[in-house]
């Protein structure tokens, strides 16, 4: 990433030092949760690889391979789908391969692949970086091709959300220092917003300035339902399975399978109760291979009907980087060099919209220094600031925050042509990171 002016590099040198100072405040830790949470999930992990090899396809296993039977092995699980229900699966036996043949063996192999991960990739890496009660993450500038930030010792950018069982798990080990409450200041759809600003389809800047709901009515679309029979579940599997990865550059042949998975894995169900994979029989989609042809209809409309201006920048765009071998970001950097198609597509944006983050973390974590506060800012996640806020502070620090994401953020870059949005979590004083709830911004 190379800046050329000096806002660009203005943004990179400030937001070192603001992000030192969050890695130096730290976030709190509850040590004896985590510990006693290692403990649960291993003893859980454990009687379920021992269900499941007392199960009849567990016993083909071990006859298969007697002392070395091991859940973890993709071949040895390949032999045994193979020998026990005569399935061939060449490749991968990933989450998105086994979940689509819907057999009690795989899903139990799943749940004991999840709790191996979150208790070895997440609690294990809290406990074992916790100093004195408080975790420091490193949080980069210099490493993400994307042109956003990274964490490392910890990730904390990887620390799950979407999985509800995980996140509760592993977000209950963070809490605020006392006599603070910890604050989720979340921009809400902010690539959509800075693409905008880049491609202006017509239809996409109406929807933006209306707040049309276009997760809910591609929920609609891709389960083929009316927008009112759209459950809170349903949205979230489209906004996450398919809206942004196809803003991403994936297509209908990796989002469908997501979207399919998400009916057994969310336990997808109208607002009325009746199981999606009921309804979607009733609409003639019997199987994966009816629902794949449907998802291949719907990402047609949306990328030559909804949206064909974005579809006409994204191919501008492209030829303009053939011809010049680089690309200008809005916020004052050149991207030159080999790039990949999708790479030259999403990193403007994914780019422009981490820097919007950058920008408001470095003048809300400026500002609180000179007003002195007891607050403090301790993380971020590409596109939310997580603050330790002072009780006595609570109502200053949202309206400052929220003054400086939304406002003076369009002050200091007037290519912001779309209004900026924020959602605002706060958990209770005693309550952990997960115990979060949503607080209205007026």
């Amino acid at each position: 990433m190379n800046p050329i002016n000096r806002k660009g590099y203005r943004l990179l040198h400030e937001g070192s030092f603001a992000f030192g100072r969050a890695e130096r405040a730290g976030i709190r830790i509850d040590e004896q949760y985590c510990h006693k949470q290692l403990k649960s999930l291993e003893n859980k992990e454990r009687k379920l690889e021992k269900k499941i090899f007392n199960s009849k396809p567990g016993a083909t296993w071990r006859s298969l391979y007697g002392s070395r039977a091991k859940l973890g092995s993709p071949d040895q699980l390949k032999a045994v789908l193979k020998k026990h229900y005569g399935l061939r699966i060449e490749g991968s036996v990933d989450k998105t391969v086994l979940a689509s043949y819907n057999l009690p063996l795989l899903w139990a192999i799943l749940r004991v692949r999840k709790l191996h991960k979150t208790r070895t990739t997440y609690l294990r890496g809290i406990a074992s970086e916790t100093l004195d009660g408080y975790l420091h993450p490193f949080f980069n500038l210099h490493t993400a091709r994307t042109y956003r930030s990274s964490s490392s010792r910890p990730n904390f950018q990887n620390i799950p959300v979407r999985d509800p069982e995980v996140a509760k798990i592993v977000r209950r080990a963070f809490i605020a220092r006392n006599g603070h409450c910890l604050v989720e200041i979340d921009y809400g759809a902010v690539e959509v917003r800075v693409a905008a600003c880049y491609h202006e389809d017509p239809r996409m800047i109406r929807y933006l300035k209306t707040g049309f709901d276009m997760h809910g009515e591609m929920g609609a679309e891709c389960y083929r339902t009316k927008k009112s029979q759209v459950s809170k579940d349903m949205r979230y599997a489209a906004k996450n399975r398919f809206v942004f990865p196809e803003f991403y550059g994936s297509y209908h042949k990796q989002v469908a399978p997501d979207l399919w998975n998400a009916i057994q894995e969310l336990k997808l169900s109208l607002n009325d109760g009746t199981s999606l994979h009921t309804h979607l029989r009733k609409r003639g989609i019997k199987n994966f291979e009816d629902f794949g042809d449907h998802i291949e209809r719907v990402e047609d409309r949306f990328w030559y009907e909804k949206f064909a201006r974005y579809t006409e920048w994204k191919e501008e765009w492209l030829a303009a980087y053939r011809k010049t071998g680089y690309f200008d970001l809005k916020t004052g950097f050149r991207c030159r060099g080999w790039m990949r198609r999708n790479e030259v597509i999403n990193y403007p944006i994914q780019g422009s919209a981490f820097h919007c983050l950058l920008w408001s973390f470095t003048r809300l974590d400026e500002e609180m220094r000179k007003r002195k506060m007891r607050s403090v800012i301790v993380g971020q996640i590409h596109d939310s600031i997580l603050a330790d806020v002072h009780l006595n502070e609570l109502e200053d620090y949202i309206e400052l925050a929220t003054y400086i994401s939304t406002k003076a953020i369009r002050k200091h870059w007037e290519w912001i042509t779309l209004p900026l949005i924020v959602d605002v979590e706060i958990a209770p004083p005693d309550g952990t990171w997960y115990d979060k709830k949503e607080r209205k911004v007026v």
